[in-house]
């Protein structure tokens, strides 16, 4: 199961911050908990885009809600501020064509 997460921030600042700095570390970090990065964008409008995948079967929302409250998540997130996340779109693909 893949999943498309697009996180509106505040400022062009707050997602570059996001993109270049925090993401990385989710990128050690997430696989940990079964949740593969495949591609992470820095898109128009203060977003960031980013393509995981779950095993198949996984239960998504447990998944996220053990990273979020995990010492990880806390560490990725060192010196950020959250409240300059102003939406999480979550988009479940279940089949790709090609």
């Amino acid at each position: 199961m893949k999943q498309v997460r697009i996180y509106t921030l505040k400022d062009a600042l707050s997602a570059e911050t996001y993109f270049h700095t925090h993401w990385p570390r989710h990128m050690v970090s997430l696989p940990t908990f079964d949740i593969y990065v495949n591609h992470v964008y820095l898109g128009a409008n203060n977003q960031v885009i980013a393509v995981v995948t779950y095993k198949d079967g996984a239960d998504i929302q447990a998944i996220n809600q053990k990273y979020m409250v995990s010492a990880e998540f806390r560490a990725d997130m060192q010196g950020f501020d959250m409240s300059s996340i102003l939406n999480v779109e979550e988009i479940s693909i279940k089949e790709a064509l090609f």
